[in-house]
């Protein structure tokens, strides 16, 4: 599949990435039968739920196999972008997916949820591990992924659902344990699981409250059932579990707004996405005028050109970041007088933001043959997780930001 002339500077060049510590050699398949990988993501994970009482069976699965004391996410700290990252292994201003809200001049609006765009395999550049994994003649599953629904480079899973948020955990476990019932030469080897609970509850709520201990208490009765599962079908010798959270959360709401009529004519400028990081479009003539007026306009927000945001963010390398972009401190909203007056619902929590905030960290956890057993190690980013996942089930990885050798003390020798 070719792709459209405006979309080739979303593809980070083969040298580059290699540049980056990425591998293009044929991985050495880990010994024994041949390895599947079961990938659960805690949508709003923050890593520090961990220790909360409720996360029993997530703690056990920790002590059987390896954790990370926390994932760094990609910036910005949203849903779309870092669980693209994290089966792509590249930042978001690499696979285009740069936020849950955003504009591209061709293609139009993209709205994160169950809507077209997410389906226009246009919008996703890279290549998703169930990508490699039927390319190379391996089949994949999705019970919801971001990205699964789109057929990017004219793949899809061999097996995917349309999100429908409405569909209970125990509906998922069941759909993730018939896929692996299947006859060997026929079931997936990639199989990926999407659940909402903590993030949903976080922001109504607030990460700190009762119903986030709740939300973490279902998921883990499905990280449980999958784990138990997999025991029932006798396949702990070739089943790897990982369960992956794209961010954390924090405490956020009333006291904690950045009004940006406070400092500069709404009509100079358009929003594409608000908080908290404003994607920020000055109209025709005025780019200098909005920038001046929000540089250094309040304490609590950072307000860059696109060139100029911080290269550890990696977030300036793609047509579809704005010309000038805001960024909150941990727990404020950026909006406007008018906005917050006629918000129906108050976000209690949030998420977004740096990514190098403790609030913002998120889950890594893993056990399975091809993982060592009682291992903790210190934080490292999500880009990682793709290499990791092509590496067990013996794929040769497509060019990326992430690097095998950051995960390899995770596996057995």
């Amino acid at each position: 599949m070719a792709w459209p002339r405006t979309f080739v500077a979303f593809v980070v060049s083969a040298s580059l990435l290699a540049a980056a510590g990425t591998t293009l050699a044929a991985p050495r398949q880990p010994a024994g039968p041949k390895q599947t990988v079961v990938l659960i993501s805690l949508d709003g994970f923050r890593w520090d739920y961990f220790n909360r009482p409720a996360a029993r069976r997530i703690r056990a699965l920790a002590a059987t196999g390896v954790r990370a004391e926390r994932l760094v996410p990609a910036f910005p700290t949203k849903t779309y972008p870092n669980h693209y990252s994290i089966v792509t292994g590249l930042y978001p201003e690499h696979h285009g997916i740069i936020a849950n809200v955003m504009r591209d001049s061709v293609l139009g609006e993209f709205t994160a949820g169950s809507n077209p765009a997410v389906r226009d395999a246009r919008w996703w550049g890279g290549e998703p591990i169930w990508v490699t994994a039927e390319k190379q003649h391996v089949r994949a599953a999705s019970f919801f992924w971001p990205g699964s629904e789109a057929p990017i480079g004219g793949f899809r899973p061999s097996w995917y659902h349309n999100y429908d948020g409405a569909i209970p955990n125990a509906e998922r476990v069941r759909g993730v344990l018939d896929w692996l019932a299947l006859p060997a030469d026929s079931a997936p080897r990639i199989i990926t699981m999407y659940l909402s609970d903590t993030d949903g509850a976080g922001h109504d709520f607030g990460p700190a409250t009762p119903q986030v201990d709740s939300a973490i208490a279902r998921e883990d009765s499905v990280v449980g059932a999958v784990v138990d599962g997999i025991a029932r079908l006798r396949m702990t010798d070739r089943v790897n579990v990982i369960v992956v959270s794209d961010h954390g959360m924090t405490t956020a709401g009333p006291g904690q707004y950045v009004y940006l009529d406070d400092y500069v004519s709404l009509d100079s400028l358009d929003v594409v996405d608000w908080t908290p990081v404003a994607a920020i479009v000055p109209k025709p003539g005025r780019a200098a005028y909005v920038y001046s007026k929000l540089r250094g306009a309040h304490p609590h927000l950072a307000v860059y050109r696109k060139a100029d945001v911080p290269a550890r963010l990696h977030f300036s390398a793609n047509p579809r970041i704005t010309p000038v972009v805001g960024i909150a401190d941990d727990g404020w909203v950026i909006t406007t007088r008018e906005r917050a007056a006629r918000a129906k619902k108050v976000s209690r929590g949030e998420h977004g933001y740096d990514n190098q905030l403790s609030s913002m960290g998120a889950i890594f956890v893993a056990a399975g043959p091809a993982f060592r057993s009682g291992l903790v190690v210190p934080p490292f980013q999500n880009v990682h997780v793709y290499d990791l996942v092509a590496h067990i089930v013996g794929l040769i990885p497509a060019p990326n930001d992430g690097a095998l050798d950051s995960v390899r003390a995770l596996l057995r020798k």
